[in-house]
């Protein structure tokens, strides 16, 4: 399997803490309340930092495609009750929430709305997406740095965007509403709730 963020694993949080502060570990742990007894699916979700409280009355999988994230994952999830497994979610099981930290503005807009349906069928009752990501940047700052970023990301990990996906569209089109939203960064960094209607 090819590991195109195995490179990064080691510096990422150091990378994501000197450009972005805290925000981005904020945005993936902000609507983690009342995950107890819940089950979970957490795709793409690299070295698991951002998870690293939980404990073992959480249940459920966490997918990431890098080997070397996988790893770090296992060593920051030990004490949770996750199933931490490596490769592509293969659209199977049933979950209570299912979290998108970062992960879609890596996909085209195609498997994207892929993804929603798969996600859609294996929700639960009353089961939610909580999506964390970039959105549109304000001001030219903001502007430059995301057009850095995926250059960076583009030329380092293959990355296959050139723009960000607007998910909120993306998300209605595949039958969702947004419930609550968090914002960072006058909204560039965003953490969403989303439920099928």
């Amino acid at each position: 399997m090819s590991d195109a963020y195995g490179f990064l694993a080691p510096f990422y949080q150091l990378i994501s803490r000197l450009v972005f502060g805290g925000d981005l570990i904020y945005a993936n742990q902000a609507f983690l309340e009342g995950v107890d007894g819940k089950k979970l699916l957490i795709i793409g979700g690299g070295d698991g930092e951002a998870y690293r409280d939980f404990e073992g009355n959480v249940e459920g999988e966490y997918w990431e495609l890098s080997p070397r994230m996988t790893r770090l994952a296992k060593r920051n999830l030990k004490a949770s009750g996750l199933k931490i497994q490596t490769g592509s979610w293969p659209s199977t099981g049933k979950f209570d929430r299912v979290y998108l930290p970062f992960v879609l503005d890596t996909l085209p807009d195609n498997e994207i709305t892929i993804l929603l349906s798969e996600i859609k069928v294996a929700l639960l009752e009353d089961g939610k997406i909580v999506v964390s990501d970039f959105f549109d940047p304000v001001g030219i700052q903001q502007k430059l740095i995301q057009k850095g970023m995926i250059g960076f990301f583009r030329l380092i990990t293959s990355h296959r965007r050139k723009d960000l996906p607007s998910l909120n569209s993306l998300f209605k089109n595949a039958g969702f509403e947004l419930n609550h939203e968090k914002c960072w960064r006058k909204g560039w960094i965003r953490a969403q709730v989303w439920q099928a209607v």
